[in-house]
């Protein structure tokens, strides 16, 4: 509350005059941006699955661009018609409401789990000012003698994390594709 009053050059006491705390505050926050943030479009012949993948990209950028709205708590307002306007597209898409929620909550824990993770990488990678490899080598460094299986791994092993992304999402739809009695082609982005 503090930093928001410093942001909005009003004092605590006047935050607290129009909400009750950071809970409500959150809430509040979660609601404009969830009720604002547009899924991506579904173009003609588009088939669910790259549709999903654009969604899982998009909603992995909203939680890092607002990483303290997607934890408020309870559910309400923005965050369940955001999961609304997600169900119904997927619907549109010749799902049944049933399989939309298991794609939804599936395709969720990854941007909410692999996400997170990535935006905390990248965050120590800007720290020691060395990317993902870089890092991997630094840990290395401090074992010369042990370790041989990982020493001798070089940097094609290793995906950027946006397309690891991609691909950990691309083989979770590729299950749910089986489950529907489809077979998913390879990833096409």
């Amino acid at each position: 509350m503090q930093s928001l009053s410093r942001q909005l050059e009003v004092g605590v006491a006047t935050l607290y005059s129009h909400v009750r705390g950071q809970d409500e505050l959150r809430r509040l926050a979660a609601d404009t941006v969830f009720d604002h943030w547009e899924l991506p479009r579904a173009a003609p012949g588009m088939h669910w699955a790259d549709w999903a993948l654009a969604y899982a990209r998009d909603a992995r950028r909203m939680i890092e661009r607002y990483p303290a709205v997607h934890g408020s708590r309870p559910l309400a307002g923005g965050q369940l018609r955001y999961v609304e306007r997600v169900l119904s597209q997927l619907v549109a898409f010749g799902m049944s409401g049933s399989e939309a929620l298991y794609t939804f909550h599936q395709v969720a824990l990854l941007i909410l789990g692999v996400g997170a993770q990535i935006e905390t990488t990248r965050i120590e990678e800007a720290s020691a000012g060395l990317d993902l490899w870089g890092l991997f080598q630094q840990v290395l460094s401090d074992h010369p003698t042990e370790l041989p299986t990982l020493r001798g791994l070089d940097r094609a092993g290793i995906p950027d994390l946006d397309t690891a992304f991609d691909d950990l999402v691309w083989f979770t739809l590729s299950g749910i594709a089986r489950q529907r009695g489809e077979v998913l082609p390879a990833q096409r982005g």
